[in-house]
């Protein structure tokens, strides 16, 4: 994975992580609380990766993500961040 890809899936985890964080916060303590949601944050994207990516895309992890995927991706993560804190449906 390239550096920019790592960084847009940290950016990708760290939205969505804080979006839970501000409906059902966790103590900076909680080190079993925020590994597991950590976790089911990277479920929630992988699951969102395969279902707005063609397969030809997701079955290769060394290749780039065109720009207007990249833009579907974010407009994704963003509206799901909306849907947590109950912005949005």
């Amino acid at each position: 994975m390239s550096d920019g890809t790592h960084s847009y899936y940290d950016w990708q985890v760290s939205t969505l992580m804080l979006a839970y964080d501000a409906v059902q916060p966790l103590a900076r303590t909680d080190d079993e609380g925020l590994a597991d949601r950590e976790h089911k944050v990277q479920l929630e994207l992988k699951d969102m990766v395969h279902a707005i990516l063609p397969p030809e895309v997701t079955s290769d992890p060394e290749r780039e993500l065109p720009p207007d995927m990249v833009v579907l991706l974010t407009r994704a993560t963003l509206r799901r961040a909306a849907q947590i804190v109950g912005v949005i449906e």
